[in-house]
């Protein structure tokens, strides 16, 4: 499909108006602003700057950030796996002061948990501080209190292993007097008096004894006083917190206004982070943007309430527009899948329909499996509307519900429901089929499908595989075809392609008797008229793959000014058929994909089965079961998207997409937790 049109906007306004003109233009959701480049000639103004307007958005809207989860901690909203959006006019929000309020009630909350820290450091000082005292609630003097001017007071403790009995002793030899206050698992507490001017002696003597000093210089009183004050304290403490936390309760009531409140600062702050794109002089600004051209009654209407002179143009020679996708419901959930390779460069081909087709039919048939497929439906479509995430995630989520459908419709074309999940439990629980359920109708159904078994038929699902590589290579060269074709090249577009084609369908005609040759050990066995059949097409094969080579050496250089140059060109075609081979080759990758699933699948039934005995049995069938089909699902799931993406950005892109693009990316609205209902988004977005 065609890439959307863009239009240039440029924009000259007074400076006084910049502010709202790029508010507007963020509403509309449809224009994107870009940086004017600084031009070396000094001809250009400079710069917009924002000055220190920014810094304060910036210092506010990191308050609303903290405020947000503290708020939601304590309130008592229901809680909900669906992503909240409130819808509110914020412009009126702003008029009638719930913004104001909102603001008032994250600052009241900030203040309120910085209160609640200060408490609970408090606390944990205070119980650190009692701990100290457990030792000393015997001690009947004032703990803070050293000796006086001719004696010294030591506090402290020795290891329990220190003899205190020849510790006394020995501090009785230096004349210091020891009371032993008490003694626990930790040590023995002592309090030691002495003159000063045996100090050094002391000192000498307790640095021995591995003594370790104790200090408590803001207790005043004893230690059996301060322990009942510090216990006062801490309840005084306790309560303080609860009735702090039920204010901080009574504020998160409005949670949902500081949720609003946040994106509009943050859409303010988006603002600004736009205005500094635009350039300057004392009394004007210049704005340079793209929009789409569908949204242009909408761009100078919007402009029009402004005074202000604008011009809308066309991209000059040379110059990149952004790229914007524009694509069905279907083919749209796909265009992440572009945008993980590269957008298509403005004004080529945009391959997201044909592209999101391929994707779809080759996803599925790498992982074939009706169970797996309807796990993938109900879990993506049915994330979509209970999560109700946002744009980014809803897509990615849809896309792979939609490979989902794929998987479960081939999963009923190739057999494949949670691997052999139905015939291994018919074969399990029910004798009667004497452990060949599979060859029941009912059974052949479920284990064969509606056409083979890809495991126990990998060479026809071989051929498959490269069936539909050979129609995605194809389906690129086709569209290489058509924009040679509109370039003006039309001999060039026929006979760089055709002849290729008239090669493909002489091969195609040779295949089936390669693949009976490969299938049926004695292809003699087959109807004499299949046989016949297939030798006819065979016949003719030849002959149309010998006309292909002959068109590719021919015509391939059509357009080559010299016979040298003509026939170069011709070999060079047929010496691109290794490429194109190996490209072929490629999506053999299918195959593997598909049996690796469905080998998986088929372990994990098989030892769900050895336990598959009494109610003990069951339980462990069930656990087995659904743990390792959840794990199979994991792992393929990965493994499959990345292969269908592959074969996307090497195989079919390689054979015309020309890539380089910049996508589209407009002024938008910050709407993590609200929708401004006085702006309907374009239809474009």
């Amino acid at each position: 499909m065609p890439i959307s049109t863009m239009k240039k906007l440029t924009v000259l306004a007074y400076k006084g108006d910049a502010d709202a003109i790029v508010r507007r233009l963020m509403e509309l959701r449809c224009v994107q602003i870009q940086q004017i480049p600084a031009n070396e000639s000094g001809i250009l103004p400079e710069s917009f700057e924002t000055g220190t307007e920014r810094i304060q958005i910036e210092q506010r809207l990191a308050q609303i950030r903290e405020a947000i989860p503290l708020l939601a901690k304590y309130s008592s909203r229901k809680a909900s796996i669906r992503r909240r959006v409130h819808r509110v006019n914020r412009a009126q929000f702003t008029a009638d002061g719930r913004a104001e309020r909102a603001w008032e009630t994250v600052t009241k909350a900030l203040a309120v948990r910085t209160r609640l820290e200060e408490i609970d450091a408090e606390q944990t000082r205070n119980v650190n501080l009692m701990q100290s005292l457990l030792p000393w609630l015997e001690y009947n003097a004032p703990l803070n209190v050293d000796g006086s001017a001719r004696t010294l007071l030591l506090l402290g403790s020795c290891p329990n292993g220190a003899a205190a009995v020849n510790l006394t002793d020995e501090l009785d030899d230096a004349n210091a007097y020891v009371e032993t206050v008490s003694q626990d698992d930790s040590g023995c507490y002592f309090a030691i008096t002495c003159h000063r001017e045996d100090e050094d002696a002391v000192q000498r003597v307790l640095a021995a004894y591995g003594f370790v000093k104790t200090a408590f210089p803001e207790i005043s009183t004893t230690a059996q006083t301060a322990y009942g004050q510090l216990e006062q304290r801490i309840d005084e403490l306790e309560a303080e917190s609860e009735a702090v936390t039920e204010k901080l309760c009574d504020l998160a009531d409005d949670l949902d206004d500081v949720e609003i409140l946040c994106d509009i600062e943050e859409t303010s702050l988006n603002v600004y982070l736009q205005k500094q794109k635009l350039l300057k002089t004392r009394n004007c600004v210049v704005l340079d943007g793209w929009f789409p051209q569908t949204q242009t009654d909408v761009v100078t209407e919007a402009l029009s309430k402004f005074e202000c002179a604008c011009e809308i143009a066309d991209p000059e020679e040379g110059e990149e527009a952004p790229v914007l996708l524009h694509n069905n419901p279907f083919s749209a959930t796909f265009e992440w899948v572009i945008g993980m390779y590269s957008y298509p460069k403005y004004g080529t081909y945009d391959p997201t329909l044909i592209m999101s087709i391929f994707y779809f039919l080759i996803f599925g048939m790498m992982f074939a499996d009706v169970g797996y497929g309807l796990v993938l439906v109900l879990g993506c479509f049915g994330g979509v509307k209970l999560l109700n995430p946002k744009p980014g995630m809803r897509r990615m989520l849809l896309m792979f519900g939609y490979c989902g459908i794929s998987c479960a419709i081939m999963g009923v074309l190739f057999g494949g429901w949670f691997g052999n999940l139905p015939t291994a439990i018919m074969n399990s629980f029910f004798p009667e089929f004497g452990g060949q359920a599979e060859l029941t109708p009912i059974g052949s159904f479920f284990y064969n499908g509606l056409i083979f078994n890809p495991i126990d038929s990998s060479v026809s699902f071989l051929v498959v595989a490269l069936a539909m590589g050979e129609i995605h290579l194809i389906a690129g060269m086709a569209i290489n075809m058509v924009q040679t074709w509109k370039s003006g090249k039309r001999a060039e577009a026929i006979c760089s392609t055709v002849p290729f084609w008239i090669l493909f369908a002489g091969i195609d005609l040779l295949a089936p008797s390669a693949v009976v040759g490969m299938i049926f050990a004695d292809p003699s066995a087959l109807a004499q008229s299949t046989q016949d059949l297939i030798a006819f097409l065979a016949t003719v094969g030849t002959y149309v793959t010998v006309v292909g080579f002959a068109t590719i050496l021919l015509l391939k250089g059509v357009g080559q000014k010299s016979f040298f140059s003509w026939l170069t060109k011709g070999l060079g075609g047929l010496y691109s058929l290794i490429s194109f081979a190996s490209d072929l080759l490629s999506y053999s990758r299918i195959l593997a994909l598909g049996l690796v699933a469905g080998v998986i699948a088929q372990v994990i039934n098989m030892l769900t089965g050895l336990g598959a005995t009494g109610p003990i049995g069951f339980i462990f069938m069930l656990i087995v079961m659904i743990l390792g089909h959840v794990l199979n699902i994991a792992i393929n799931l990965l493994g499959t998207f990345v292969h269908a993406a592959r074969l996307q950005y090497i195989e079919f892109f390689g054979k015309f997409y020309e890539d380089g693009g910049e996508p589209f990316i407009p002024a938008l609205p910050a709407e993590n937790y609200s929708e401004d209902i006085s702006n309907v988004p374009n239809e474009n977005q």
